[in-house]
């Protein structure tokens, strides 16, 4: 490989937290209200124990909706600042992060509602993740099999500039086809181009199961009035975790979850259909081919594995 080509590997995923040093059960902050966040009684920070809790001021402005914000340390302390798009890979002094989303979760099965809000389900910090390098516009779901992390939101067109889950982004489609990482764009979004984008990331795609579980608590049987052409809030369609336009919206690509031969699936429904779309709507066994203006995709990745107990290390020697 060239020192040319050894470049331009190293920027294809650029990673936004440094390696994590002990996985966590869970994370350093908790979330104490809409647009309130601290840092928990006795969390470890580097060297130092948080004796009490540890109120977090917000940046100047305010939080701004459907934004992504990082915690830094600044000195002996911390600070909230915005993670936006162009922030270059390895933050100094990054430990943690979440999402300010335009909405609040669903707390039942009829969405959520359109009051801007801290997802607690998207807090974040160096040691209680995503797998995959960006954990931005991220939230944690409790699945069938464990916990994963999920995109907030569709894929959006322009991913590498703009990461796969982004506020505001144009929705990746068969009309409006994602950006190709060897130049230009992909000429369709079929299942193999999802899969392709999302591997990008260090991410993958839904299965069955996990998008059932993602997606609960949305309205069911409900869609959204047309096109939704952006990434935007419909509360009546954001779920338990914080899916926004989770259903009624696009279709999502996914599969049907098999270990060895995932079938190609879609999930959710789409704009086109009213009565039967739902966190229940599932086509397995698609067309893999399929690329249209009400198909897109949405990323998942695994949960950082907590460290094992020294019971569950002495059983696995």
């Amino acid at each position: 490989m060239t020192q040319r080509h050894r470049a331009r590997a190293k920027t294809k995923r650029p990673a936004f937290t440094a390696a994590p040093l002990k996985p966590a059960r869970r994370p350093v902050f908790v979330v104490t209200g809409r647009d309130k966040i601290a840092i928990r009684r006795g969390a470890t920070i580097g060297h130092r124990v948080i004796a009490k809790a540890m109120p977090l001021s917000q940046p100047a402005g305010g939080y701004r909706p459907g934004h992504d914000y990082g915690v830094f340390v600044a000195g002996k302390s911390f600070e909230v600042r915005e993670l936006s798009a162009a922030m270059p890979p390895g933050l100094r002094g990054l430990i943690g992060g979440f999402h300010f989303a335009p909405g609040g979760n669903a707390t039942a099965r009829t969405g959520g509602d359109n009051v801007p809000a801290i997802n607690p389900r998207s807090v974040w910090d160096t040691n209680f993740r995503p797998a995959c390098t960006d954990p931005r516009g991220m939230t944690l779901v409790d699945g069938p099999r464990g916990k994963f992390w999920c995109d907030i939101y569709l894929l959006a067109k322009d991913h590498l500039t703009r990461g796969t889950s982004r506020f505001a982004a144009t929705i990746a489609d068969g009309n409006d086809p994602p950006q190709n990482p060897d130049g230009g764009y992909f000429a369709k979004l079929d299942y193999a181009t999802a899969v392709a984008v999302m591997k990008h990331h260090g991410k993958g795609l839904l299965s069955i199961e996990e998008f059932f579980a993602a997606a609960f608590g949305v309205t069911e049987r409900t869609s959204h009035s047309g096109d939704p052409v952006a990434t935007q809030l419909d509360a009546a369609r954001t779920s338990k975790f914080g899916l926004m336009q989770a259903t009624g919206n696009l279709w999502v690509w996914g599969h049907d979850g098999d270990p060895d031969q995932p079938r190609p699936s879609i999930f959710g429904g789409s704009w086109w259909i009213d009565d039967v779309a739902g966190s229940r709507q599932a086509g397995v066994d698609y067309w893999a081919v399929n690329s249209s203006e009400n198909l897109g995709a949405r990323g998942r990745s695994d949960h950082l594995p907590p460290e094992s107990s020294p019971r569950q290390r002495r059983r696995a020697r």
